[in-house]
């Protein structure tokens, strides 16, 4: 790990470049370098195949981003999240920028990003407030600095935090659709989640919201993450659980109350899910 302060012509930074154990870089999302600059004139920085993801914040100036060949305006406020392995280039505005920086990766990264662009995940986004509220790069900043003897699983434990707030702004397709698709998505789930007793099917499903079953699917898939076929087996299958543990049914009436019948097809997709039966979680859990 090493520290760099920096006074130049064209920036004033503070940065530090991280070098993660063989065992982060294998199991966790690790930190490669973290710092923060004040632009002192304009300049451009141009990248390309860096095995590593960006996000840095705009705190105050402004400044362009060109990425995948299309350029976006950054404004203090603003989030940026890339693939360095794209050709990408930033620079600042006669409005000099300070922006605060990331550079992390990870074996589960590139799905991770993969599936924020399929979100309709944007380069650039607004979020001064959430961003600034979370402290997410001083506490990476100063985990990073410490010599605290897990400081790589606590810079794991914050990245993924903002791998998380990043993913709370990825869904964005067309507005129109939007309002349509969200509204039918959340409807669907509020109505599995109070009638999972029942038989339920696609068509159904498709008859009571009046839309084709296949994008009823679709959408609500794009908006939860998993179908709806298996957010209501879960949803089941978590009601049995908790039937289990604090009520005395049987095992064949819990499967019954949950929409899961007949007996050994409740006692099979249980144990399928949760590892032991029906039977052997409720002495679990005795």
């Amino acid at each position: 790990m090493k520290q760099q302060l920096f006074q130049g012509e064209y920036v004033s930074s503070d940065r530090m470049l991280y070098t993660p154990s063989e065992f982060a870089r294998s199991n966790l999302i690790y930190l490669q370098e973290i710092g923060s600059l004040k632009a002192r004139k304009t300049h451009t920085s141009k990248r390309q195949n860096l095995d590593s993801f960006l996000f840095f914040y705009v705190s105050e100036g402004s400044g362009v981003l060109d990425y995948e060949g299309k350029e976006y305006k950054v404004g203090a406020g603003d989030c940026v999240f890339i693939n360095c392995k794209n050709l990408y280039s930033h620079k600042t505005s006669d409005n000099l920028w300070t922006l605060n920086w990331i550079h992390f990766n990870g074996e589960s990264m590139l799905p991770i990003y993969l599936k924020y662009v399929e979100r309709g995940g944007q380069p650039v986004f607004y979020a001064k407030e959430q961003f600034e509220k979370t402290g997410i790069w001083t506490d990476i900043n100063s985990v990073a600095r410490s010599s605290d003897y897990i400081r790589d699983i606590k810079i794991n434990e914050h990245l993924s935090r903002l791998v998380t707030f990043l993913m709370n702004y990825s869904w964005n397709p067309d507005e129109a659709k939007v309002s349509n698709t969200l509204k039918t998505a959340s409807a669907l789930k509020d109505y599995m989640d109070t009638h999972y007793q029942e038989k339920i099917t696609l068509d159904k499903l498709a008859d009571i919201f009046l839309i084709n079953k296949y994008t009823l699917s679709r959408g609500f898939k794009e908006q939860y993450g998993t179908s709806i076929i298996n957010y209501l087996l879960i949803t089941r299958i978590t009601h049995a659980k908790q039937m289990l543990r604090f009520t005395d049914d049987t095992v064949e009436e819990i499967g019954n109350s949950c929409g899961i019948t007949p007996l050994y097809y409740f006692s099979r997709i249980f144990k399928q899910i949760e590892g032991v039966s029906p039977l052997e979680y409720r002495q679990q859990w005795k």
